[in-house]
């Protein structure tokens, strides 16, 4: 989807019919639009998302005024006056025109609210056009409502987009962004498939057969229910971890707070190093009693063997290679193992009887030697596993006492900032206590609904092996439970794919949100992280510790994941498309922002605008002269294809001209007048 051009009609402070150019190309992505506070750069914005899908954002007041005020005022009783918003864009090669209008008939001063209205078209590359039917639908296929704020925010509030509770939405929404819907459709499909195919088999009352279905079906509803709930407690876990780390923020920034708070960091980084050197220890310690815990039984057995092994070698009757009872079995056949008869008194019977006095004494004396040497070998490995049982219990023993004092100094630290002199940090300190007691409720919520779904898992499991031997004599049902096993496993197979696909995409997300982070911070120790549940946080490499984000920390975490989500999303659209439909534009977005860069200092403003410029395939930039000019313009200009300002016409007293310039000529920034509306001014850029 790439814009094109938007019109603006009596909409909010934009009165008349205004247009603004937004044809970019790959060389020059970025059109850029300065605005006073007041001017109506939040209205661009919300028109964008007004004209898709009917909708306003929150921080846009008095909603319900959406035409013009000035218009508003000229429109007599009785008449009707229209809003609207008309939007030009392109996508995988046709072109549209979406229009959402409204017309409104004046009854008092006071505007009322309407019904909207939404029309579009598209053009075919041969010039033809055409009025799409169902146009919501088709506007939310091409860019879901659900994911568009990824692309159409305001700066100032975009960390709202990753925070707290909406972890598990944010999840929900990438992953239709980056085609991972199509399984999760398929499941759900599935789902309803196996509904259809087994209702024969509820149908078999009071049999078996029936009551295994029931119960299955049963197990289904549990399992969606608790997959359900799991999702909203996860939520609320990450909300309550996000005010956790607020608090401890304020808490390290805290004049009187802040070393206490640094040590007590340092101590729980401690504590959990000892606590996994702890569980690495305990592991040691098991692995080897499982493997070598044998040996330390076997000091008695090995003292009786050499014993009895003893008493058999000074009589000659240690079992040998070549014992005599198998040579006197040879003379008394009188015939040789190589087949000489051995008549009485021969040579070869004498050489025979010389081998029957020597037989087994160079034999037992070896098999002696041999068995002396593996006890021994026993005796040395029971000593050496006596030795490391000895160490890693000793290591044990010392991570006890290490965990005892690092536990116990805590203690003592939360106890300082609880009955702090300063009520603010004991404030602070007792709304953390407050946080750590819900979170562990939280955990101790998700772990037993993970518990559950496990459960659930095995029963149904158990139950379709069940269902597969039941005996079946109606040759209908018969047929239904074929299909139903065959929808399970096809269900366990996409399953399975989803898992491992989700995992790559939240791989890759996060690797992307690390390259993008890095190329704005000047802060190289700082690194993002994308969680499993993907909670995305701040962590100091040096330290390891979660860093306490300010504002424009928030801001640059923010942009960077909206940027990652941007570049993914056109490099899935590009795998998934390209050898169906081969669309030029497959998988892009434009990403429309507002008051980006306010928040950030002068090195951070540079840094995100040259990232943007070279990651978003269409970027529309609303700022404030203080937000733009400078850096942000001398980074952006290169990448300019429009540039314009938002002429903001005030009223009331005390309302003094102010101009902007831009390339050495100065035009008109704020201009007083007796009615407030503003315009739209394209630039020419030099």
């Amino acid at each position: 989807m790439k814009l094109q051009s938007i019109t603006l009609t009596n909409f909010r402070q934009f009165e008349g019919e205004q247009t603004f150019d937004l044809s970019t190309d790959d060389v020059r992505p970025v059109a850029m639009l300065f605005g006073a506070n007041g001017a109506g750069k939040t209205t661009f914005l919300n028109a964008f998302t007004w004209c898709l899908y009917g909708i306003l954002s929150d921080d846009l007041e008095q909603k319900n005024r959406l035409v013009s005020d000035g218009a508003w005022a000229r429109t007599a009783i009785g008449a009707s006056i229209t809003v609207a918003v008309d939007i030009h864009f392109e996508h995988e090669g046709l072109n549209y025109r979406l229009l959402r209008s409204m017309s409104l008939r004046k009854e008092s001063d006071l505007q009322q609210s309407g019904a909207p209205q939404i029309q579009l078209w598209v053009t075919s590359p041969d010039g033809s056009s055409e009025i799409v039917e169902g146009p919501q639908v088709k506007v939310s296929s091409i860019l879901p409502e659900s994911f568009s704020r990824f692309f159409f925010f305001n700066g100032e509030r975009i960390e709202k987009l990753v925070a707290g509770g909406a972890y598990a939405e944010a999840q929900k929404d990438i992953k239709m962004l980056l085609g991972l819907e199509q399984v999760e459709r398929a499941l759900a499909h599935l789902k309803k498939v196996d509904n259809k195919v087994t209702a024969d088999l509820r149908k078999k009352d009071g049999g078996a057969l029936s009551k295994i279905q029931e119960t299955i079906d049963n197990l289904n509803e549990r399992e969606t229910t608790t997959k359900d709930a799991l999702v909203v407690s996860e939520g609320k876990h990450a909300a309550l971890s996000e005010e956790r780390e607020g608090v401890l923020a304020v808490l390290r920034q805290h004049a009187e707070a802040a070393p206490i708070q640094e040590r007590r960091d340092q101590v729980g980084k401690d504590l959990n190093l000892a606590r996994d050197e702890m569980e690495a220890a305990q592991n040691r310690r098991s692995h080897l009693i499982a493997t070598r815990g044998f040996l330390a039984f076997t000091d008695p057995l090995c003292g009786k063997t050499e014993a009895m092994a003893q008493s058999l070698y000074r009589r000659g009757a240690l079992p040998a290679p070549l014992k005599r009872e198998f040579v006197d079995q040879l003379l008394d056949e009188e015939t040789c193992i190589c087949g000489t008869k051995l008549a009485e008194h021969s040579p070869a019977w004498k050489q025979v009887q010389e081998w029957r006095h020597k037989a087994g004494l160079q034999e037992v004396e070896t098999a002696w030697q041999k068995l002396r040497g593996q006890i021994e070998l026993i005796g040395g490995a029971r000593n050496d596993l006596r030795e490391a049982l000895s160490t890693v219990i000793q290591e044990i023993d010392d991570l006890n006492d290490r965990i005892s004092e690092l536990v116990a100094e805590s203690s003592e630290l939360d106890y300082k900032l609880r009955d702090s002199r300063h009520e603010e940090v004991a404030l602070l300190e007792s709304k953390r206590i407050e946080l750590d007691n819900r979170i562990a409720a939280r955990l101790q919520e998700i772990g037993g609904l993970k518990n559950d779904l496990q459960t659930i898992a095995k029963d149904l499991e158990h139950q379709n092996r069940e269902r597969s031997k039941a005996e079946i004599e109606d040759e209908l049902a018969a047929r239904a439970l074929g299909r139903s096993n065959l929808v399970t496993h096809v269900r366990k197979a996409l399953a399975e794919i989803l898992a491992i696909r989700e995992a790559d995409m939240r791989r890759r997300l996060d690797a992307k949100l690390k390259e993008i982070y890095s190329e704005i911070t000047f802060k190289k120790s700082y690194i993002p992280t994308l969680s499993e549940n993907f909670e995305l946080s701040l962590y100091d490499e040096v330290t390891n510790l979660p860093v306490g984000k300010s504002t424009g920390e928030n801001q640059i975490l923010s942009l960077s994941f909206v940027a990652a989500v941007s570049t993914l999303a056109r490099e899935s659209k590009e795998l998934q498309d390209a050898e169906v439909s081969g669309a030029p534009d497959a998988g892009v977005y434009p990403i429309v922002m507002d008051a980006a860069f306010g928040s950030l200092d002068v090195n951070y403003q540079t840094a995100v605008s040259r990232a943007l410029a070279k990651l978003a395939p269409q970027l529309v930039v609303l700022v404030s002269k203080s937000q733009g000019l400078g850096n942000v313009l001398t980074e952006l200009r290169p990448f300019l294809s429009h540039l314009g300002v938002i002429q903001s016409h005030a009223s009331g007293s005390g309302v003094e001209p102010e101009d902007i310039e831009l390339s050495g000529t100065p035009y008109p920034y704020i201009r007083p007048s007796e009615t407030a509306y503003s315009k739209l001014q394209e630039i020419e850029i030099r």
